[in-house]
């Protein structure tokens, strides 16, 4: 048998409205088309379907039959087209973001809760990456866009990079080393207390080498850390001082569980960008997202004021 699906969604609107006229109709096509159509089916099935009565289209018992299985397949597949639909919508879309931590931290969050207050069930799925990371599973098609650190390299070629955020990170320290605060410091007065920062592999570490290196000064840890969250709870904890970024500090400022240490060395400013792909086809609920963060930066919301 060689009927294909266009027969049995032409079967279906028959049966449904019981009625050429009114099955043409729904399908935007001729009446006459309908009728070859059934005349079609009825021949490869070898039994008629329909009855014709002065009510209309009524079936036959074989018809009957038929239509309980036709009518639940071309449910699902109506069901199946509506959900594309509606994925194909703001609303009911899904979006998939590689970010760092101080991406995270600094700027995603408050975009996200911002954007769901006017899209609520638009759905994040955010995965936790270094810089080069998101990078890379944003060229391999698995993230919608990257938000990413600083980064000491271009991005090319397809990829496409706007700043989002501006920051300048802050030395804080713990109650440990209140004598400090209060106090104007350098950086060289400060080389003896013990240091936390993260690994030498990642952007942040590449950031401070250099920044010490150009004041001819060196850097070397007491303890390092392979993620950002981890650089507070050790401050508190009296492992070091470190450099972070303000928005990771508020509540533990206010509490009065770290303080900042104010220096005389010009801290440089850092960003974080928002980063996608031009040639990757972008869904609707990803555009109307990447279009709301970059808004959000015109306008000066996430900036550091």
């Amino acid at each position: 048998m060689n009927s294909n699906f266009e027969y049995y969604r032409i079967f279906y609107y028959v049966a449904k409205y019981g009625n050429l006229t009114k099955a043409a109709s729904a399908l935007q096509t001729s009446q006459p088309a309908v009728t070859r159509t059934i005349h079609k089916l009825e021949a490869e099935l070898g039994c008629r379907l329909f009855i014709r009565s002065k009510s209309g289209m009524e079936l036959t018992p074989e018809g009957k039959t038929f239509y309980e299985y036709v009518s639940a397949g071309c449910a699902q597949f109506f069901r199946g087209e509506q959900k594309i639909t509606n994925l194909m919508s703001v609303d009911e879309g899904s979006i998939t973001i590689s970010a760092t931590e101080t991406a995270l931290h600094c700027c995603l969050f408050q975009a996200i809760e911002a954007f769901r207050k006017v899209h609520p069930k638009v759905r994040f799925k955010i995965l936790n990456n270094s810089s080069q990371k998101s990078i890379e599973v944003l060229k391999k098609g698995q993230v919608d866009m990257a938000m990413i650190s600083s980064i000491p390299f271009a991005i090319e070629d397809p990829l496409i990079k706007h700043t989002v955020h501006s920051y300048t990170d802050i030395l804080i320290a713990g109650r440990k080393y209140r004598n400090l605060k209060g106090r104007m410091m350098t950086l060289g007065e400060l080389c003896h207390y013990p240091w936390v920062s993260l690994t030498s592999d990642t952007i942040t570490r590449i950031f401070l080498d250099s920044y010490f290196a150009k004041r001819g000064l060196p850097f070397e840890p007491a303890v390092e850390f392979a993620t950002t969250d981890l650089l507070l709870p050790a401050i508190e904890h009296n492992l070091g001082i470190g450099f972070l970024p303000p928005e990771f500090v508020k509540e533990a400022m206010m509490s009065g569980n770290v303080f900042q240490i104010e220096i005389l060395d010009e801290m440089p400013d850092r960003s974080v960008s928002l980063v996608y792909d031009l040639e990757y086809p972008q869904s609707i609920a990803s555009t109307v997202f990447r279009k709301f963060v970059l808004g959000r930066c015109t306008l000066g919301e996430n900036r550091t004021q």
